[in-house]
């Protein structure tokens, strides 16, 4: 695509393409008047009379309360929407760096999806004070549940990040990056918010009695929750990593740990194969959207298979009944023999084989990181099931230690001292690279070493073979004219580097070229300051800001999820709940 393409491209939308926020609103909406026309409820006022009818049509369809499916519906339905938008964004930043308009379609979408949380947790209040549910906690005669409240504290805590992004690039620059500050509390709050709407099946389940399409739902959320955790590794999907190369494996094996051990316990037997068969259909669903329809670079995703047939493994092995045993042993296995088919599949769907250098680090952080993850799920998962041994505290508190250093130990970023004479030859736009790089073994055991291109219109990987000792040659030609940027990736331990080959001017940023040369000598730089040009330093108030806002919404969302798994396990209703006396028949009725 040509640089006048890319411009025309960058600052158009088409109808067509607002249609993937139109849509889901529409099919939201005619799911409303549909539920509406169903209810056979009646009310003194049309306003409770509309709420009581879309709740008696839920609870009949679904066999849960009301209150329960109009939150986590709607839930799920903002989710969809803002993971949409999420994968569209990012997209778009790969594929073509700066966005010409605030008000993209991707930009909104992400918006709506993240202030429908709020809104899902209070049409929940809202439905569950009109059937006066016995449920969470009583304020002013409204019935609050927690996981509503939860819902909506995340959204909330998302959308609060807005203005601390706005102001972190007004200080620093436009950063494409999906692991500032800013953008983790955007991320986050979306991503637990997928936990939080399945605790709202959890807290419901006192006054249940489950349909089919019910039990479908309950499939729905655990696999919406795997896709959530799953989105941290946004940018290892679309092959631009900003960090250490081993948190792909790290971060696989929290998400399937936590996730899937917790499908397990809440679903039954086939829990955790049932979620990832949800989670595969979104995920190719959403691969469909920005590939197929939209043209962008493709996300790649993990498996998660293997992980779920490990977790039921550990079932068989260790039963369920004790669950800390039971989730050691699934942790155990999600981190080992887990890993490794995912790893395999990492490999066969285009991430690359991952380096023997990087395997020593996996075999560590792996379990470690799965371990702490499946306890941790096993934790949550009270809040489905009553009657097997819980989780202790001590243990939950290791386990979170455990997830915390597995995290941690990949943070650091360095560059060594490393430097390439990097020659090109061109074939019309493109050129094939050598590298020859001193010291000759500087590669030797590098976790990551290829030539990466982007923002011309899409993304571009070519590994490097060595040719001789210390010499090297792409497997393809790369582009090396217009507005791509293209850049030999060197990562080795703690190392995590880059020599550039190519860069466009960027006068918007006062960024010089960096011509195709047919040759140069280079040293290697850490890799941000080639693949965020447009940052730049500034005053230290609003990172303190930016790191504030996240540490706060991160500590309060934790503690929510800690919280509304405790009241929502079976046969707990909250104490302000019961000192209030709004017992429905249905709670008091139960033992």
């Amino acid at each position: 695509m040509g640089t006048g393409a890319i411009l025309a491209h960058a600052g158009s939308w088409s109808s067509d393409q607002w249609s993937y926020l139109a849509v889901p609103l529409a099919v939201y909406g005619g799911c409303v008047l549909a539920l509406l026309k169903g209810g056979q409820a009646e009310a003194a006022s049309p306003a409770r009379s509309f709420f009581r009818q879309i709740s008696d049509s839920l609870e009949r369809l679904t066999g849960f309360p009301g209150w329960s499916m109009a939150g986590a519906l709607s839930g799920l339905t903002a989710l969809l929407i803002g993971v949409i938008g999420l994968y569209w964004d990012v997209a778009w930043h790969i594929d073509y760096g700066r966005d010409q308009q605030l008000f993209t379609p991707a930009h909104v979408m992400i918006l709506v999806g993240l202030g429908g949380l709020f809104y899902a947790g209070l049409v929940a209040a809202t439905v569950a004070t009109i059937d006066r549910a016995a449920v969470g906690f009583s304020l002013r005669g409204i019935r609050i549940p927690w996981s509503a409240l939860t819902v909506a504290v995340m959204g909330a805590g998302a959308i609060a990040a807005f203005p601390l992004d706005n102001l972190w690039h007004q200080a620093y620059g436009l950063d494409v990056t999906l692991w500032s500050p800013t953008h983790l509390q955007l991320l986050g709050g979306g991503a637990l918010a997928t936990l939080a709407v399945w605790l709202m099946l959890a807290e419901a389940r006192q006054g249940a009695q489950p349909t089919a399409v019910g039990r479908a739902i309950h499939v729905m959320a655990a696999g919406s929750a795997l896709t959530g955790l799953t989105t941290f590794q946004g940018e290892f999907d679309f092959g631009v990593p900003q960090f250490q190369v081993v948190y792909l494996p790290v971060l696989i094996a929290v998400a399937a740990a936590l996730t899937l051990v917790l499908a397990r316990l809440a679903l039954g037997p086939w829990g955790a194969v049932k979620a990832v068969g949800f989670y595969l259909a979104l995920r190719i669903f959403l691969a469909l959207i920005v590939t197929g329809a939209l043209n962008h670079t493709l996300p790649r995703f993990p498996l998660y298979l293997p992980s779920a047939l490990a977790v039921e493994g550990a079932a068989l092995l260790a039963g369920h009944t004790r669950r800390l045993r039971f989730a050691l042993t699934a942790g155990a296995l999600v981190g080992t023999v887990g890993l490794l088919g995912e790893l395999t599949w990492v490999t066969l769907s285009g991430y690359g084989p991952p380096s023997p250098a990087l395997l020593p680090k996996i075999a560590v952080l792996g379990p470690l990181a799965a371990i702490g993850a499946a306890v941790l799920g096993a934790g949550l998962a009270r809040a489905f099931s009553q009657g097997e041994r819980r989780v202790p505290t001590a243990s939950l508190a290791l386990a979170s230690l455990a997830l915390l250093a597995s995290l941690a130990y990949p943070l650091p970023r360095n560059v060594g001292n490393v430097h390439a004479l990097i020659s090109l030859d061109r074939t019309g736009d493109r050129a094939w690279v050598k590298v020859q790089l001193q010291p000759a073994d500087a590669a030797r055991h590098a976790t990551a070493f290829a030539v990466s291109s982007w923002q011309g219109g899409g993304r571009e990987t070519a590994m490097l073979r060595e040719i001789a000792p210390g010499q090297y040659i792409s497997a393809q030609p790369v582009p090396v004219t217009g507005r791509w940027k293209t850049m030999v990736a060197l990562s080795r331990g703690d190392e995590v580097m880059a020599a550039p080959v190519y860069m466009p001017a960027d006068p918007e940023i006062g960024a010089a070229e960096i011509p195709a040369a047919p040759e140069r000598r280079a040293s290697f730089v850490r890799n941000t300051d080639l693949l965020l040009r447009e940052t730049h330093g500034g005053p230290p108030l609003p990172a303190a800001l930016a790191y504030t806002g996240w540490g706060i919404s991160v500590a309060l969302w934790i503690a929510l999820l800690a919280v509304t798994a405790i009241h929502a396990q079976p046969g707990s209703v909250g104490f302000a709940a019961r000192s209030a006396g709004i017992l429905g028949p249905k709670a008091a009725a139960s033992p």
